[in-house]
Formats: structure tokens, C-alpha cells, sequence
């Protein structure tokens, strides 16, 4: 089956970031950081605008951050880093199942992993202390993995059956995701539109101020003015 993504804006409702805030946030991407995601996007086989849009509206473009749990341009936890370093290795466990990424993405991902991580991909362990201090280091190399481990749990989530409806890959449902945590059931249920998304997350058992960030979370990427609209319709342009 060929899979296709949504078209965008693909909920009425403007981005509660202003278009004045989004083009700094890309401008610092593009004019920082833009071959680390034309890497991963080469790597993943995702979009260049799907990557950028995610560092975007996650950290603002911005490589340092105050948040301990969640850091860099992608703001991965630990546990994102270490999981990916095991979908890499066949050994990721999600939704009852082991997990391996596709061979070509590990053929090109290994190499980018071994100049920091020498042993990876060779029977060697990277430990998830180490993993995490260097995705979260204000170093080039840092930057780079932080930006590729981002990635490649974006590609976990664009092929996993829960956050595809018919043909159609929800990136709506992975933003949301990504704020709530993956493994709420509701991400299960077909939803015909993004603002069928939005009224499930009201009727969730999540907290009041959950639902609410996870609201303006999705805006942010599918609404009017989000990261999506100015990216995949061209009106921000990377290259």
C-alpha cells in the first residue's frame, strides 16, 4: 500500500504560535542546523519538512535547553534515545511487540552512530547515560544526534499501524503523541479529521490541563499558520 500524509492546515483553528515566531524558528534551523536534518531526512526516508517542523515547534530551533527530562533540537527523553538505539538493533519493544527498523535505515544510521559510538552496531552497548548526555550536548556532534534519534522515533511512529487510517499517515495523531505519550488507547480509534482528534483528547481521561496543552500542541503543527501549513505548502521554503 503507498501512504500518504494529510493535507494541511487540516483543523480550522490558527497556530497559537505567531507567523512572526515560526519564521525565527526556522530561520535559526535553516541558517544552524539544516544538514543534520537533510541527513536524517535521507536517513529516514521522512520529509524534510516533518523533521524540521518537529524541532520547530519543540524547541524553537534553539540547541540548549533548561528542561532536564526532554532535551535539544527534537527534545528527546532518555528513554526516546534508548529505544531507538535498540529499534536499530531489532531490539525495541512497543505495544507488545519487538520492533526492528527497515535494513536501509540502519545501513546509513550505524555509521553517523559509530563516530561518536564506536563499538555500536558491533556487538557494543551505548550506555542510555551516555546516549542522553550526548544528545543533549551544545556540541556539533550533539546536534547531529539529537537530531537523527528525533527522527528515527518519528519513522517508529509514521509506520506503526495505530497512527495510520486506511492510506492515510495521521501526523496529527503523532504530534499528539508525542505530547500526551504514545500508548494511550485512544490513538488506536480511526478519526476522520483533526478535529475529530481534538474532541477525543476532550473526552479522554487525560487531566484538564493535559487536554489542554495536547490541544494547542496539534495546533501548533496542523492548525492555520502551524508548522505544516507554512512547510508543506511552500510557504516557508528550506532550500
Amino acid at each position: 500500500m503507498i501512504l500518504r500524509t494529510q493535507s494541511f492546515p487540516s483543523i480550522h483553528l490558527p497556530n497559537p504560535f505567531t507567523q512572526t515566531d515560526m519564521v525565527r524558528f526556522f530561520g535559526r534551523i535553516k541558517n544552524n542546523w539544516l544538514p543534520y536534518f537533510i541527513q536524517a531526512a535521507d536517513v529516514t526516508g521522512l520529509p524534510l519538512a516533518l523533521l524540521v517542523a518537529k524541532a520547530a515547534v519543540e524547541s524553537g530551533g534553539n540547541q540548549k535547553t533548561t528542561n532536564t527530562s526532554y532535551v535539544g533540537l527534537m527534545q528527546v527523553g532518555k528513554m526516546t534515545v534508548a529505544a531507538c538505539l535498540d529499534y536499530l538493533q531489532g531490539t525495541m519493544y512497543a505495544d507488545g511487540k519487538k520492533w526492528a527498523a527497515p535494513a536501509a535505515i540502519i545501513a546509513k544510521a550505524i555509521p553517523i552512530i559509530q563516530q561518536s559510538f564506536p563499538a555500536f552496531g558491533k556487538g557494543g552497548k551505548v550506555q542510555p547515560d551516555a546516549a542522553f548526555a550526548l544528545a543533549k550536548s551544545a556540541t556539533a556532534k550533539g546536534a547531529e544526534f539529537n537530531v537523527l534519534m528525533g527522527s528515527l522515533y518519528l519513522q517508529f511512529h509514521c509506520q506503526h499501524p495505530k497512527f495510520i487510517d486506511g492510506d492515510v499517515v495521521r501526523l496529527d495523531k503523532i504530534m499528539s503523541a508525542y505530547n500526551t505519550g504514545p500508548n494511550h488507547s485512544f490513538y488506536k480509534i480511526p478519526v476522520a479529521d483533526t478535529d475529530s482528534l481534538v474532541n477525543m483528547i476532550h473526552q479522554s481521561r487525560l487531566s484538564v490541563s493535559k487536554k489542554r496543552e495536547t490541544s494547542r500542541h496539534i495546533l501548533k503543527f496542523c492548525g492555520q499558520g502551524g508548522a505544516f501549513d507554512l512547510l508543506f505548502n511552500n510557504k516557508y521554503r528550506l532550500v
